[in-house]
């Protein structure tokens, strides 16, 4: 078998395979003896049926499998040959006739992994927020810890200042909702709602009943975590379920019997701890914004095929999610009629950004242990009350240790543009 690979441009490789005559014929024959061994042909004893009734009956079949066997073959030979890395599957194309005592071309067509040269990455100029913990924000954590000690009792009535809601909450910028919450508690008479201060947010929720609904208007804060809405306006959706009134310790009770010195001092430490968290978040932030500043600083082809695949895989992986969760099958059908052109944009950018973290690992070295593995099952298995034989048996047969494997080197490399970064 002589194999020959061209570049069909870009990530496009046409590999075609010249099979000689004498390996079509053997094939062909193994194909026939195979089915012959499984058949029975009346009048025939089981595996002596002549080869005319056999290409008559199971021609087609046994030509198929033949084909398919030898393109596998040949992608084989092409890949060792030369190195490829495929994406996807490669797809045969063409008519192909095989037939006995005649050569075959047989032609595939294949995708592999971009090609191109890595800008700069280190020592490249960002902007670090500086994390800011606001009272609103300490209040929240106290309220909910402070109620987790407590009772809710139901109230029959309407809302009143010191109630509490349960509420779906949804949070949207014209028609991206980019906050929601089922069952979340909202505290009525306080200014602040869902992390927003809408207008007279103090005096929004006063009123409501179980089954009401509810719109607030508000702006995005300037430290929202997405530079593109900071300052912009938004709408809040509020589903109330429940009317509720906290039975319990007041928040200075509460802060006593949790060993705290004073109301006050209980606040200073969440304020540390906040202020931690949000020092990790803007981490995040930082770490994707380098990150896309390379990925956008990059020029590669990427794999046309693939990503309309790909695209289509994501949109059916949310259907099912959908039919999981109850939804209608109408809501489905429409969903996935809207959505069938949708996503190829958004998977190139995501194939586009692993490729170039997989490049500057190459380039870096970096890799992950056993060691790393194994501690970061303990720490899985540890949050989840589970023993980490359990959690790593679970990985291995929902085959996810791999997507573990990659996320954590990815978490390297990301860390790795942070710490060698220059902040303006």
């Amino acid at each position: 078998m002589q194999i020959t690979v061209e570049n069909g441009g870009g990530c496009k490789r046409i590999i075609r395979a010249e099979i000689p005559a004498e390996t079509v014929s053997q094939k062909l024959a193994e194909g026939f003896r195979e089915i012959n061994r499984q058949v029975t042909f009346p009048g025939f004893r089981k595996g002596k049926a002549p080869r005319h009734l056999l290409e008559q009956r199971f021609g087609g079949d046994v030509k198929n499998d033949v084909r398919q066997t030898l393109a596998d073959d040949a992608l084989k030979q092409a890949v060792e040959a030369n190195a490829l890395k495929i994406l996807g599957q490669a797809e045969l194309v063409g008519d192909v006739k095989l037939e006995g005592n005649n050569p075959a071309t047989l032609t595939l067509e294949a995708e592999v992994y971009p090609e191109f040269d890595l800008p700069d990455y280190k020592g490249r100029s960002i902007e670090r927020p500086t994390p800011k913990v606001q009272d609103h924000e300490i209040y929240a954590r106290q309220r909910t810890e402070q109620m987790s000690e407590g009772k809710m009792n139901p109230v029959d009535a309407a809302a009143a200042k010191g109630h509490l809601l349960r509420a779906d909450v949804r949070v949207q910028h014209g028609e991206e909702v980019i906050f929601r919450q089922n069952g979340g508690l909202l505290e009525v008479g306080y200014a602040w709602i869902a992390g927003l201060k809408p207008v007279n947010g103090d005096k929004q929720l006063v009123g409501l009943k179980a089954g009401d609904t509810k719109e607030l208007e508000a702006t995005l804060p300037e430290d929202f975590g997405r530079d593109d809405l900071r300052g912009k306006p938004c709408a809040i959706h509020i589903n109330v379920t429940e009317v509720l009134e906290y039975e319990g310790p007041s928040l200075e009770e509460f802060a006593k019997s949790k060993g705290k010195e004073s109301l006050a001092a209980w606040g200073e430490e969440l304020k540390v701890a906040l202020n931690s968290q949000k020092e990790n978040d803007i981490d995040r932030y930082v770490e994707e914004k380098l990150v896309q500043q390379v990925v956008e600083s990059t020029n590669m082809d990427l794999p046309e095929r693939f990503s309309v695949r790909r695209a289509a895989e994501l949109v059916q992986q949310e259907a099912y999610r959908m039919y999981r969760s109850g939804a209608a099958e109408e809501e489905i059908r429409q969903f996935l009629a809207d959505n069938k052109d949708k996503g190829v944009d958004e998977v190139k950018n995501m194939l586009k950004r692993a490729f170039v973290i997989d490049a500057i690992a190459r380039k870096e070295r970096v890799i992950v242990t056993e060691d790393e593995v194994n501690r970061e099952i303990a720490r899985i298995a540890s949050a989840v009350g589970r023993s980490a034989d359990e959690v790593l048996a679970d990985f291995q047969q929902r085959g996810t240790i791999n997507g573990m494997r990659e996320e954590m080197k990815t978490a390297k490399v990301l860390k790795l543009l942070r710490e060698k970064a220059k902040y303006a």
